[in-house]
């Protein structure tokens, strides 16, 4: 399995952030999780439950993409956020609002990514289509 790009898993927690209408305080609780050495774990507690579904979610939006790709499965908007809802444990603790508005945003960045990267001759996909 290819390693998840780093620096694709921040813009998209970052992004996020930015959704969600963030304080600094939670874009650097994000930034501070994603460099932790357990960035990928779900331990809520106010803003840190929320900075810690960020990168959860970009972490699993990148590794959803991968198993997709490498499937040769669909790889529209749709599917990819339909996987991360059904893949994301949920303990109640952030609302489903702030859950899906976390999501739609870790999609949309992932899209963008790979838009430029189309753009770049770098990887090419479908009308649609996911990077």
């Amino acid at each position: 399995m290819a390693e998840i790009p780093a620096q694709a898993v921040q813009r998209a927690a970052l992004a996020a952030v930015e959704r969600v209408g963030g304080s600094d305080s939670l874009r650097a609780d994000v930034l501070a999780r994603l460099h932790s050495p357990d960035g990928g774990a779900q331990s809520y507690l106010d803003l840190v439950e929320l900075a810690s579904l960020i990168v959860t979610v970009a972490s699993s939006g990148w590794i959803v993409v991968q198993d997709l790709r490498k499937r040769g499965a669909d790889l529209r908007r749709e599917v990819l956020t339909r996987r991360i809802r059904i893949e994301l444990d949920s303990d109640g603790t952030v609302s489903a609002a702030e859950r899906d508005a976390v999501i739609e945003a870790v999609v949309e960045q992932i899209v963008r990514e790979g838009t430029s990267r189309q753009e770049h001759g770098q990887e090419q996909s479908g009308t649609g289509q996911l990077p």
